[in-house]
């Protein structure tokens, strides 16, 4: 039997609880609430019966007509939200954030945020990165791809019914869309387990919950429940979906089997939903107020978010108080109905053809994506101190050569330039390594190598080796191999350190270690740059541990001189974070050297050290043996807490070049 209701009001309370829910875990409890999944079990079922509708009155699916329409209704809300809050942004945030906030903005536009941010998701730097104002926008991303690939599911189905001409359309679109939500599920609880961070952005882990809503929109029909089952399924749904965050650490736990819990949640409420009783979770989700504010909820969820990052910008501060955060939803629900129905809404009245309406899009998109590259490339460029070993700018921004020019590290003060890089592009200021993925990711265990230097008529080849504190040395090795005619090679694969121990966080490193030992012992390179220690100032990494020797000894006896360097600094806190309070006054940002680091070097202390290896100490190139400085030479030394910027490590070629070259003539 089939129900006779087809206006679905809870279906708009569903909303604003799972809305609300959001915002309320973002804002004090720093915690995600699971209320997205709902969204995806809420848009699986809408869209399902759109384009059966469609379907059934046309007797086809006008694809590219019903994605024009699509995007009329999604564009004009989410690109007027994205370009005020980047305007907004550059006056509100961190400078050394623009680049990230023009990387999450046209990711976040253009549909693809959920993707970028599963990628820096096992980016170990990428990590340290400061929480973008589009942060939120992957839900969006991940629900517009569903869209497309739903299209795909219904244009597969219509032409299966053309092979098995005796099905009817609803039953061929629950086999094509079980398929694809059992698959899926398996994928995801697989890939939860294996690498939660990258499967909680990922497309096809949450395909399923949209899934989940499709058959039941094509299965409702035949459900029939007494009113009395219809009351318990709707309070347990409810339930069920308030209470889900307080038991579930939603962030590190889903989508995986714990992402049952909101969609089996939204599945109780939409099933019950079509019996209304007295005191039932259908007329509490079908009062009036909730409906309406699920009209807005989508700008509401748009809304929250940035302002919630502006206010710890404008404060400077950590945690909401309660005033406060009431302050920041009441906010962002009158932006939200400003933005539905004093811009979205009108829009939506033009009436256009499809192909007008497709064309105005491909010119805006078009118009976003040539303004953002053209402000890239002439506000957010790189500074060029790349010339052979410094030369003019030895004097205006020696960097870690100030101290071989002087003896001591050079005060700001007596620079009349201002310092580099800039704040604005600091925190990209990295090796290219990055860039050019030679950096091997967390899965990942095959030794790759990258060539840097001089790549014809070298005279030697140095490795690189280790992880991302060995990775921010590239930049002053290709500087030294371009000079030089040295070859330099990298073996690098983020989190994993010169050792033979094996961290139990990153088990993956052992077989990556042991891949990369037998191709630099085939290859013979001549030198083997690396660090010999770890910098944090945890108690356990005080002294250099038996994995780092015996690293040292495998090489030894392969007779493969090695070039050990100390550690660089791990500051307590962000630098550019530092730098962006202090604009007027940078040399107040140093840390006590005593606090960051060893007084003695670990490395000279251990109880073996190779006959074919070469120490080098850069401390007093950072630190001048009271304080340790975030700029020295006129150049900022890191662009996080603890990994050089590109500019720094450049300028350690002079002061490297004499040890290395001596290094290499030991071979002869």
């Amino acid at each position: 039997m089939e129900t006779k209701r087809r206006i679905r009001p809870e279906l708009e309370g569903l909303r604003t609880i799972a809305a609300i829910l959001v915002a309320i875990y973002h804002i004090w409890f720093n915690r995600v609430s699971g209320g997205v999944d709902v969204f995806f079990v809420v848009s699986g079922f809408l869209i399902t019966t759109s384009l059966l509708s469609m379907y059934r009155k046309n007797g086809k699916v006008l694809y590219f007509s019903y994605i024009v329409k699509l995007l009329k209704r999604l564009l004009p809300t989410a690109w007027l939200i994205g370009i005020t809050v980047l305007i907004a942004s550059l006056y509100i945030m961190p400078a050394f954030t623009k680049q990230q906030n023009l990387n999450e903005f046209l990711a976040s536009v253009f549909y693809f945020q959920n993707w970028r941010l599963a990628v820096d998701s096992v980016d170990y730097l990428a990590q340290n990165n400061t929480a973008s104002p589009y942060q939120h926008f992957w839900a969006l991303s991940i629900q517009f791809q569903f869209y497309l690939v739903w299209l795909l599911v219904f244009f597969v189905a219509i032409n299966l019914l053309r092979i098995f001409s005796g099905t009817h359309i609803k039953r061929m679109l629950i086999l094509v869309i079980s398929v694809i939500a059992v698959v899926s599920f398996g994928y995801s609880v697989y890939l939860t387990t294996v690498n939660q961070p990258f499967a909680y952005y990922h497309t096809f882990t949450r395909v399923w919950e949209f899934g989940i809503g499709g058959i039941l929109a094509l299965t409702i029909h035949r459900l029939v429940i007494s009113p009395r089952l219809a009351w318990i399924f709707g309070w347990l749904g409810l339930i069920g979906l308030i209470s889900c965050a307080i038991i579930l650490q939603v962030s590190q736990l889903f989508p995986g089997y714990a992402a049952l819990w909101p969609v089996l949640s939204a599945v109780l409420i939409i099933v019950a939903g079509n019996y209304s009783t007295n005191f039932s979770a259908f007329n509490l989700l079908s009062w009036k107020p909730l409906v309406k504010f699920g009209s807005i909820s989508y700008a509401f969820y748009l809304w929250h978010w940035p302002l919630l990052i502006f206010y710890y910008a404008l404060f400077e501060a950590e945690t909401v108080s309660l005033a406060h955060g009431l302050l920041i939803m009441l906010v962002a629900s009158i932006f939200a109905y400003l933005t539905i129905y004093g811009f979205e809404l009108p829009i939506r009245k033009i009436q256009l053809s499809v192909w007008k309406t497709a064309s105005i899009i491909v010119v805006f998109s078009g118009l976003i994506w040539i303004t953002a590259t053209m402000y890239e490339e002439q506000a957010l460029a790189l500074p060029e101190i790349n010339s052979e070993l410094l030369g003019e700018s030895a004097d205006t921004h020696p960097g870690a050569a100030t101290y071989m020019q002087d003896g001591h590290l050079t005060p700001l003060s007596e620079f009349d330039e201002p310092y580099l890089p800039s704040l604005e592009v600091a925190e990209i200021d990295r090796s290219v390594i990055y860039e050019e993925r030679c950096m091997v990711g967390k899965v990942t265990t095959k030794a790759k190598v990258c060539e840097y230097g001089s790549l014809t008529d070298y005279d030697y080849t140095v490795a690189l080796v280790g992880g991302s504190h060995s990775a921010h040395w590239q930049p002053m090795l290709d500087e030294l191999g371009k000079t030089h005619n040295l070859k330099i090679v990298t073996y690098l694969k983020s989190s994993c350190r010169f050792t033979e121990e094996v961290d139990p966080d990153f088990p993956e490193c052992e077989e990556w270690f042991a891949n990369m030992k037998a191709e630099i012992a085939e290859n013979k390179p001549d030198l083997l740059f690396t660090v010999g220690n770890v910098g944090s100032q945890q108690e356990e990494f005080d002294e250099v541990s038996d994995g780092f020797i015996e690293a040292w000894k495998y090489f030894e006896d392969q007779d493969i001189p090695l070039f050990i360097v100390r550690d660089t600094p791990w500051y307590k806190q962000h630098v550019l974070t530092c730098l962006s309070e202090n604009e007027n006054e940078p040399e107040n940002c140093k840390a006590k050297q005593e606090e960051i680091m060893r007084e003695v070097n670990p490395i000279s202390e251990v109880d073996y050290m190779p006959e074919n290896a070469t120490t080098m100490d850069v401390t007093k190139y950072f630190c001048d043996g009271e304080y340790c400085h975030y700029v020295v030479g006129n150049v900022v030394t890191h662009f996080d807490a603890n990994h050089m910027t590109a500019t720094f490590s450049r300028s350690f070629a002079p002061v490297f070049e004499k040890p290395i070259l001596e290094a290499l003539e030991k071979i002869e």
